[in-house]
């Protein structure tokens, strides 16, 4: 058999040892760093060693590291990029309101007196209906996200309880997911909520508990006691991420373990996946990683599934993503202003776009305009993000790498994805 290299083998360093890991099949292994000279000069030119490590080449070949002659990486990566965004999947996010109920300092969001009407609500359904009776279409995932979402809490437990039985109807798999800060929820909403749809969850904390309150201040409580409560209630019965958004002045492992620890029970908990995001206002080099390995590893000790971020695909890069403001107006990016909205909703359920939509979520790779081609680490980052895209598109014609040193950031996402699968 004929053997060629992959193009996108990467040799990580990792302590004392290396993780050789390959980009399209996300398969790695770990070896002293030593002795990783000698497998890279292997997977470079495995024709040469193939007889002399023939049963190594194999387990190689299955894992992608290396390719019988006849196949094109290309065609992996189409396929990956297929899988990953979502051909069958139809993805819902609604904002109801752009209202909150707490002003956290890093929140990119102008919280205006936007509430959703009935009338934007009606025609939303019609938008659904659509898509469900898309015969394409297996799954509908709906979020809600805001603001505050709960601050529209009526309105979203008749609303999801529509979307789940429209599913059902269908034989539509169906899951829905709320963002919120977790202060507005209680016992009955926790239960009320379930019963509709309601499946997951994903709460902020801002650090350790004096520190949360001093961003997220509430009259005459403690918004993180109140939050944690609610996250050890639903967490009993329904999946939870626990966001912990993290500056150098309040990453603080211990004292953050020990208030979660007194908080959340061993029953929740288990429901429960920890993650760490940087604020994205803060600069890299304020953070001790080291600080972020222990909370990571502490939050595991306890029985939370720990995770670190990995790059990846956008979720507003999925082919069948809409996401819903207040006023009706619609995006693929969250973070966009309703104000700079590129789409309407329409009252026969589709939507009218002041921009060719279907350029920007053309596959970046296969832009003209674009480097992320020839970039070994496109089947990991595919690219910037829809937004970023387009204002590079806009400003200078074309789309360009923004990483100051991408093999530091690649790295370390590929560290990230080591220490998440490794027990």
């Amino acid at each position: 058999m004929n053997f060629i290299p992959s193009r996108y083998n990467y040799f990580v360093p990792y302590g004392e040892n290396v993780i050789i890991f390959n980009g399209i099949s996300e398969r790695f292994f770990i070896v002293n760093g030593e002795r990783a000279c000698y497998y890279k000069l292997i997977l470079d030119d495995p024709m040469q060693y193939a007889a002399d490590f023939e049963r190594f080449m194999y387990k190689m070949l299955e894992e992608g590291f290396v390719h019988e002659h006849s196949v094109d990486e290309k065609v992996l990566i189409d396929d990956k990029y297929n899988a990953l965004s979502g051909n069958h999947q139809y993805y819902l996010m609604i904002l109801p309101t752009y209202q909150c109920n707490v002003r956290c300092w890093y929140c990119v969001q102008d919280h205006r007196d936007l509430w959703m009407s009935e009338d934007t609500f009606s025609k939303i359904k019609t938008r659904i209906t659509k898509k469900l009776d898309d015969p394409e279409i297996t799954s509908f995932h709906l979020s809600w996200f805001g603001g505050e979402p709960l601050l529209a809490y009526s309105e979203i437990v008749k609303f999801t309880k529509y979307a789940r039985i429209e599913a059902e109807k269908r034989g539509k798999a169906f899951s829905c997911a709320i963002t919120s800060n977790g202060i507005l929820l209680n016992s009955e909403r926790i239960e009320a909520l379930r019963e509709a749809g309601v499946n997951s969850y994903q709460i902020t904390i801002d650090g350790t508990r004096d520190m949360h309150d001093k961003i997220k201040q509430i009259a005459n409580r403690s918004a993180f006691d109140v939050s944690m409560r609610n996250i050890n209630e639903l967490a009993r019965h329904t999946q939870c991420v626990l966001r912990f958004n993290y500056t150098h002045e309040n990453l603080k492992p211990n004292e953050i373990i020990s208030n979660i620890n007194e908080r959340i029970s061993f029953e929740s908990r288990k429901n429960i996946t920890f993650m760490m995001f940087k604020v994205w206002q803060e600069g890299e080099s304020k953070i001790d990683p080291n600080a972020v390995d222990s909370l990571f590893q502490q939050g595991r000790d306890i029985g939370l599934r720990s995770l670190l971020p990995r790059c990846g695909m956008c979720y507003a890069d999925f082919n069948h993503f809409d996401c819903i403001f207040p006023d009706g107006s619609c995006e693929k990016c969250d973070n966009e202003s309703p104000l700079a909205a590129k789409g309407r909703l329409t009252e026969d359920g589709n939507i009218e776009w002041s921009t060719n939509v279907t350029a920007l979520h053309t596959p970046v790779y296969k832009t003209s305009e674009t480097e992320c081609e020839t970039c070994k680490y496109l089947p990991m980052c595919w690219g910037p993000c829809e937004a970023k895209r387009e204002s590079m598109l806009r400003e200078v014609g074309r789309i360009h790498c923004y990483r100051k040193d991408k093999d530091e950031y690649m790295f370390g996402m590929i560290r990230n994805i080591v220490k998440n699968e490794t027990k």
